[in-house]
């Protein structure tokens, strides 16, 4: 440890002052080390850093070093700053204090070797301990205003910094100055006030740290947690330093990588793990009401706010709190809270009493709160594990069991949006009603979780009959989930605890550019809420939702379910129903600019617009109408519900020639098909012409619309699903051209997702035959 000497350092500046030479041969430091140390009496200075921006800046040891043979100018420069000044004002109160030797971290450590700053880090608690005085310097504050805690008085900045916890509790003797060097106060007299500040014990303050443990019982000493706690809400410069400023403690060491970002912390845990058994170390967030962590360790201190009164258990207090819960004891004759933890590469294997709840474990630490045994709950998925926060505390059979905890984050996305389609629901007299939990919010028609908030409740009500439902979203490692429920008298814990277990429990999972199907049916009603889950081809971390009021019979399933022959493309207005394709001719999937459109060659000229139907005596479309005709005969204004230009030009694209690709050819004749000539025509997929099908629903239930028309020359080229032998690749057959009979060869037929009616659940309508 290199100590300052105070006479010398003073003399120095006395020589100055009074324009006499600097002897350069003075000795401004002098190195002790083991018991010379421990003998030697020093003062110990903990302040602030200056901020160099504005203009406080501090001395190095090099600077130090060189103070006696620097240039005038320079060594003016050295003495002019506040950190120099800090120098002098200290050696002067220990000069006054009668000790010879302190020690200031910003000079009397040599930061350009990493060797003897991570000395230094790992030692500097206990160099704290051993010091004779130490002088807390609040460059902030005049006088002892921000002791008196009933006023409004701001806290000295010294109290938020992280490294500065460890030099309030070490010390013997901690001394209060304010800018001016006025003593305020010390520790022992400020106990009460600096506990309230600080939410550490009177009892530590007084006596520190060691004193303190030693004079209570095993299960009342600061626990790790508590330790934690401490440091909360104290921030570092370096985020590295959250961690290093603990070492000391909690009574561990281990090198310093400045770079290694939040790792820091995680290391210090893991080590901290491999020296206690202190449990506790997993009590971090115990008392947040939603969210979700891939690792069983925490972030930074901050995550053990809330851990401000856990107390560690010893084993046999430990064993006594499970009797009383009701385990029995066959289980707990076979517990050793002893066992160590074993850290592997994989996780940290521990045995823990577990009671089992479907994937959810909860599990019981070995520490606990002013009332009661803290308890956790795990989720286990396959070889994941997820610590989640909030579930409610249940009563069940409990053992003791093996569980390997992961101490990495798994790296899954920490944001998903889920994007609502609920448009529609206003024509059925629908309106959002209200959003839960507080913190989450519909925004522009998306609502985003996070790790943090995974779980959402969106409200929908009906004034007219007080009907309502819920839209459940939750998000979980990579998993997500959209459901509707029909009780609103339920909390939001039992909410969320649903949310999760639909989450976990679902045999489906939704998958890239496919769709999930669940409907509700109201009570005494023939309406229901149908929710579709779409996971979008090229994204991870957004999905839509689509909200819509079906009619039903009522012998309908709530159960989940794949909708394989929903479509939802550029050139639809909304979600179809894709369920045709066997009866229509030649029909394929084909792909074009790399999307995807369901097609059909077709035998009759149609415009679109076009609805109808499949008689049950053969396959060709029979159409019966025309939806804009349809429209303006049932009293409604196309121009007003933004329809009109469904009519020539507005959708009209001309193309000399268009390739389309089979996306299966297995269920088609041909796996390309080249059109000359060719104008395309659409519908429109805007929000008026959706919300004119929603309107036209109950009218046209069940009916198919031609929502695409390709009309060209009257050739085109087939390639057949088998290329022939024989022929040249990139040629192509002459046999395969086919003279078309109509103007109009492919066409999109399909039935608005809004015109159908929910099916009926096969198994209750078994059912109910047998019972009628």
């Amino acid at each position: 440890m290199r100590l300052i000497r105070v006479a010398a350092i003073l003399d120095i500046e006395a020589n100055i002052d009074q324009g006499k030479d600097v002897d350069t041969t003075t000795e401004i430091f002098g190195e002790f080390y083991g018991p010379t140390l421990t003998a030697k009496q020093y003062a110990i200075l903990s302040h602030c850093w200056g901020v160099v921006e504005l203009g406080e800046k501090e001395v190095s040891f090099k600077e130090m070093i060189k103070l006696l043979v620097k240039g005038e100018a320079k060594r003016d420069e050295i003495r002019r700053r506040t950190g120099y000044k800090k120098i002098i004002d200290t050696c002067r109160q220990a000069q006054k204090d009668g000790l010879e030797w302190v020690w200031i971290d910003t000079c009397c450590i040599n930061k350009d070797s990493s060797s003897e700053l991570s000395e230094a880090i790992n030692s500097m608690y206990k160099w704290y301990a051993i010091a004779k005085l130490c002088y807390v310097y609040l460059q902030d504050t005049i006088g002892d205003s921000w002791t008196n805690r009933r006023g409004l008085m701001a806290t000295p900045k010294w109290f938020s910094r992280g490294w500065t916890l460890q030099e309030l509790i070490a010390p013997k003797v901690v001394r209060f100055f304010d800018q001016k060097w006025e003593r305020i106060g010390d520790k022992a007299e400020l106990a009460w006030t600096l506990s309230e500040m600080t939410r550490i014990p009177e009892e530590v303050l007084k006596e520190g740290l060691q004193l303190a443990m030693s004079n209570v019982d095993d299960e009342q000493r600061p626990s790790v947690a508590l330790i934690m706690s401490w440091a909360a809400d104290r921030t570092t410069t370096r985020e590295e330093d959250r961690a290093y400023s603990l070492l000391g403690l909690l009574g561990v060491h281990m090198p310093m990588l400045y770079g290694e970002g939040k790792n820091a912390f995680r290391r210090l845990q893991l080590e901290i793990i491999r020296t206690s058994n202190d449990q506790s170390i997993f009590a971090w967030a115990w008392t947040r009401k939603s969210g979700w962590s891939s690792s069983i360790l925490a972030d930074d201190p901050s995550w053990f706010r809330d851990c401000n009164r856990i107390t560690a258990l010893k084993r046999e207090q430990f064993t006594k709190d499970l009797r009383r819960k009701g385990m029995p004891d066959d289980q707990l004759s076979n517990f050793t809270q002893d066992r160590p933890f074993t850290v592997t590469n994989c996780g940290i294997q521990i045995w823990l009493p577990t009671a089992t709840f479907g994937l959810v474990s909860q599990v019981t630490l070995a520490c606990k709160d002013k009332y009661s045994m803290i308890t956790i709950h795990l989720l286990f998925c396959g070889s994941s594990c997820f610590r989640i926060f909030g579930l409610p505390k249940r009563s069940g059979k409990v053992e003791f069991r093996r569980h390997l905890l992961p101490y990495k984050e798994a790296g899954y996305p920490p944001m998903f949006t889920f994007e609502l389609q609920d448009q529609t629901l206003s024509h059925n007299g629908f309106v959002l009603d209200h959003v839960l939990p507080d913190g989450v919010e519909v925004k522009d028609g998306s609502v985003t979780l996070s790790s943090d908030n995974d779980f959402a409740a969106i409200a929908y009500a009906r004034d007219k009959d007080k009907m309502r439902f819920l839209v459940l979203l939750s998000y979980c490692g990579g998993r997500h989930s959209a459901f509707t429920v029909l009780n609103f008298k339920q909390k939001v814990t039992f909410l969320r605890s649903w949310a999760f277990e639909r989450l976990f429990n679902s045999n489906h999972e939704p998958e890239n550019d496919k769709h999930l199907m669940q409907h509700a049916h109201f009570r005494q009603s023939i309406e229901g809420v149908r929710v579709v889950h779409r996971m979008p081809r090229d994204s991870s971390v957004r999905c839509t939702v689509t909200v819509d009021i079906a009619k039903c019979s009522g012998c309908c399933t709530h159960e989940e379910r794949p909708a394989y022959d929903l479509v939802e493309t550029p050139r639809t207005p909304g979600m179809m129903w894709n369920r045709f394709r066997g009866k229509l001719p030649q029909t394929g999937d084909f792909s074009e600019n790399h999307r995807s459109i369901p097609l059909s060659l077709m035998e009759s000229e149609l415009q679109p617009g076009d609805y109808g139907h499949f008689p049950h005596d053969g396959d060709k479309f029979k159409p019966e109408g025309n939806i804009i005709e349809f429209a303006t005969r049932v009293g409604l204004d196309p121009i007003q519900d933004g329809i009109c230009d469904i009519h020539p030009p507005g959708l009209a694209t001309v193309v000399s020639t268009l390739s389309l690709t089979c996306e299966r050819p297995e269920h088609s004749i041909f796996s390309r098909l080249d059109l000359y000539d060719v104008t395309s025509w659409s519908f429109p997929a805007n929000q008026q012409v959706v919300s004119l099908l929603k309107t036209l629903s109950s009218r046209l239930s069940g009916r198919l619309l031609v929502t695409t028309v390709i009309r060209c020359s009257d050739r085109c080229h087939l390639r057949p699903r088998l290329r022939s032998a024989s022929t040249p690749s990139g040629t192509l057959d002459p046999d395969a051209w086919k003279i078309l009979d109509t103007p109009t060869p492919l066409c999109s037929v399909m039935m608005p997702l809004a015109w159908r009616q929910v099916d009926s659940d096969r198994e209750l309508m078994t059912m109910l035959l047998k019972i009628i």
